[in-house]
C-alpha cells in the first residue's frame, strides 16, 4: 500500500510536470504561430495598399475595381476630412486611420451575427491636389491561418489528455518498479550488514577461545601435560568450527552464483529414505525411521544435493529432538510434482522462528546461543540447495508436534 501511495504521488508529479512542459511548449508555439500569421497578414495588407495606392496615383478611382486583389482583402478609399468614400469593396468597412502601421479593430456586436474583428492597413495618398486616404482590411475571422491559430488551443487540450494519462501509467509502473528495485537494494545491502555482523559473530567465539587457550599455554598451561593436550584439543576443535563456517559460506557463495552444475537423474523415494535410514541409524542408533511411500514415487532431481538437504534436516532433528528421536519420512504424488517430507518428535518452531528458519546464521534467538551447537546455516543451505534444483522447501509444525520440512519437487 506505501509502495502505491509514493508511486501514486511521484507518478501524479510526473504526469504535473509533462502537463506544465506541454502547455510551455503551445503556448510558446501559438505566440511564434501568432507573429507568423500576422506578419503574413501584414504583407498582405502592405501589398494591397501598395497596389491600390499606385492605381489610384495613375488613374485615380475608376480602375480599382478591376485590380486583382486578394478575395480576402477588403478596402476603401476615402477623404479624411469629409469622410467621403470615394472607393471600396466593402461599404461596411469602418472608416480607420491606421496612421501606417498595421493595426487590429474589434467591435462587438458590430453586425446582426458576430462581431467585427479585422486587421487593417491605410497610406494616405495624393489625388488631386487632395489627401485620401487608402485603407485595406482583412476579416481574421474568416483568414484560414488565423483560424488555424484559434484552433491550436483545443487540439493542445485533446492531445494533452492522452499524453496525460500515457505518461501517469508510465511513470506509475517505472516508479513501482524503481522503488521495488530500491527496496531491493536496500533489504541486500541490511542482509549484507547482518551477514557480516553475524560472521563477525560466529568467527568472535572460537577465536576467543583459541586466544584464550594459547594464552595459557603461554604462561603456565605448556608445563601441564593434562592442560596442554586439553588446550590443543580445544584450538584444534575451534579451529575445525571456524574452517567448517568458511567452508560453509564458499559453499553457499557457488550455489548462489549458479557456478555448481545440476545432474539429475531418476531414482525412487523409498530407496533414498532407506539409504537416510541406514546412514543415521549408523551415527545414531536409538534413532528410530517410519518411511511412507504409498505412489513408489519416482523422482527426477539432482539426487547428491536432495540428499544434502535431507542431511541437514535431519541433523537439526538430531541437534534438537536428540539422537533417540522418532523419524517419519513420506512421499506422495500430487499431480506431477512430488512432494517429500521429513517429521520429528521434537518441540518443532516457535511462531515467530518459523519465518526465520532459513536464514544465514538463524538459531531461534536473538542471542545466538550456541548450546545447541552449530552456526545456524544448515537450513539455509537447504533453502540455496533447494534453490538450485527446482524444488520449494517450507517449514512448518506437525499436526501432533515436532517439526516438519517439506520439499515439493
Amino acid at each position: 500500500m506505501k509502495k502505491n501511495a509514493i508511486s501514486f504521488s511521484l507518478s501524479l508529479r510526473f504526469m504535473l510536470l509533462i502537463a506544465f512542459a506541454m502547455l510551455s511548449f503551445a503556448l510558446i508555439f501559438v505566440l511564434i504561430l501568432d507573429v507568423s500569421v500576422a506578419r503574413r497578414q501584414d504583407e498582405d495588407l502592405r501589398r494591397s495598399v501598395e497596389l491600390i495606392s499606385e492605381s489610384v496615383l495613375r488613374a485615380g478611382t475608376d480602375e480599382l475595381a478591376f485590380l486583382d486583389l486578394a478575395y480576402y482583402v477588403t478596402y476603401t478609399v476615402y477623404e479624411p476630412d469629409s469622410r467621403q468614400v470615394l472607393s471600396t469593396n466593402d461599404s461596411l468597412l469602418p472608416l480607420l486611420d491606421s496612421g501606417g502601421k498595421s493595426r487590429t479593430h474589434f467591435e462587438k456586436d458590430f453586425f446582426t451575427d458576430s462581431d467585427l474583428n479585422i486587421r487593417y492597413l491605410t497610406e494616405t495618398v495624393e489625388l488631386g491636389g487632395t489627401n485620401v486616404i487608402v485603407e485595406c482590411a482583412l476579416d481574421i475571422a474568416n483568414d484560414s491561418a488565423a483560424k488555424m491559430l484559434s484552433a491550436v488551443p483545443r487540439l493542445v487540450v485533446l492531445a494533452l489528455l492522452p499524453i496525460l494519462l500515457v505518461s501517469f501509467a508510465l511513470s506509475f509502473l517505472i516508479s513501482r518498479r524503481t522503488i521495488t528495485a530500491f527496496k531491493t537494494l536496500q533489504a541486500d545491502y541490511d542482509r549484507e550488514k547482518a551477514f557480516t555482523a553475524n560472521v563477525s559473530h560466529e568467527l568472535k567465539t572460537p577465536i576467543a577461545v583459541i586466544e584464550g587457550h594459547a594464552n595459557l599455554l603461554k604462561r603456565w598451561g605448556k608445563d601441564d601435560p593434562e592442560q596442554l593436550s586439553a588446550s590443543v584439543d580445544a584450538i584444534i576443535r575451534e579451529t575445525e568450527t571456524m574452517s567448517g563456517i568458511v567452508t560453509t559460506l564458499l559453499d553457499m557463495s557457488r550455489l548462489e552464483r549458479g557456478t555448481v552444475a545440476v545432474e539429475k537423474t531418476r531414482f525412487f523415494a523409498t530407496n533414498f529414505f532407506v539409504r537416510l535410514k541406514e546412514e543415521f541409524c549408523a551415527l545414531y542408533p536409538a534413532m528410530r525411521f517410519t518411511i511412507s511411500d504409498e505412489d513408489f514415487s519416482e523422482i527426477e532431481t539432482d539426487e547428491a544435493k536432495l540428499h544434502q538437504i535431507f542431511t541437514v534436516i535431519l541433523s537439526n532433528s538430531v541437534k534438537f529432538a536428540g539422537k533417540d528421536c522418532d523419524i517419519m519420512l513420506s512421499a506422495r504424488k500430487i499431480g506431477e510434482k512430488t512432494v517429500l517430507s521429513a517429521s520429528d518428535n521434537g518441540p518443532g518452531f516457535a511462531p515467530e522462528v518459523i519465518s526465520h528458519v532459513f536464514e544465514r546464521f538463524f538459531k531461534g534467538d536473538a542471542s545466538h546461543n550456541r548450546n545447541a551447537g552449530g552456526a545456524g546455516l544448515g537450513l539455509s543451505i537447504a533453502k540455496t540447495l533447494s534453490e538450485v534444483i527446482g524444488a520449494d522447501i517450507r517449514a512448518e509444525n506437525a499436526t501432533d508436534g515436532g517439526a516438519r520440512l517439506t520439499i515439493t519437487l
